[in-house]
């Protein structure tokens, strides 16, 4: 039976677990994450969809697997060609355009539990520049946990969307212009300034209106704070 659903493909190569994947990517990255399916990978593979579950399992797995083709593609800097800060800055970078190559995968990145093989190299990673950096148990722990969960927390919020039906522009920004400014004095003020552009009070995602200035900023505090902590480590001279 398993000789069977690895190369009963007409004719064609056999199926492969990386070509499930990668069919399953194009159909998340064109119709979003809610229209994958078990059956609809098989179609366009032209497989009984017994064979995709034979490679795979359950599509929670699927769409695992698929997300984690994310960090497989993500090209890291050399660990000994940058400083430390370099380091973290240039794959902080190279994380968040590759989220921007597939922004239907935000929801799963961001809220993922489980252990992803394809994701362990860049969490070796980033241990070991903050371990080679003088950073060690709670201290390391605090840091690593501080870089990913702003990196992959700030991305997934970045690209947030509202589904398949758009906001109402003009709606969004008439609820925002009509509010007490007695109650919202800070908000009012500043409308036009966060209006579209501010967490919580912006219409359009990541994808079409993006957040470089916001990102960048999240990125130098948080460089910042692991760089304080590195120098409190320090030998006093």
């Amino acid at each position: 039976m398993a000789n069977v659903q690895k190369t009963s493909r007409n004719g064609q190569a056999p199926l492969t677990k990386d070509m499930i994947l990668s069919a399953a990517v194009g159909i998340v990255d064109e119709q979003g994450l809610q229209a994958l399916t078990i059956r609809k990978v098989a179609d366009a593979l032209g497989v009984y969809p017994t064979a995709i579950t034979w490679h795979i399992g359950s599509k929670d797995q699927l769409v695992a697997d698929a997300s984690g083709l994310i960090f497989e593609t993500l090209q890291l800097p050399g660990d000994k060609a940058h400083d430390w800060r370099d380091w973290l800055r240039l794959t902080a970078a190279s994380f968040r355009e590759s989220m921007h190559k597939h922004p239907n995968f935000a929801v799963v990145i961001g809220n993922q539990l489980h252990t992803s093989l394809p994701a362990l190299p860049f969490v070796e990673r980033v241990l070991r520049i903050l371990n080679d950096n003088g950073l060690q148990g709670a201290g390391l722990l605090k840091a690593y946990n501080a870089y990913v969960g702003c990196l992959i927390g700030w991305v997934s919020l970045e690209l947030s969307s509202s589904g398949a039906t758009p906001p109402d522009a003009e709606g969004q920004l008439g609820v925002l212009n009509n509010l007490d400014q007695r109650l919202y004095t800070a908000l009012s003020r500043n409308l036009p300034v966060v209006a579209n552009k501010a967490f919580m009070v912006r219409w359009d995602s990541g994808t079409s209106n993006p957040m470089d200035d916001s990102f960048e900023f999240m990125l130098d505090s948080v460089l910042a704070g692991i760089a304080d902590s590195i120098k409190q480590l320090a030998p006093q001279g």
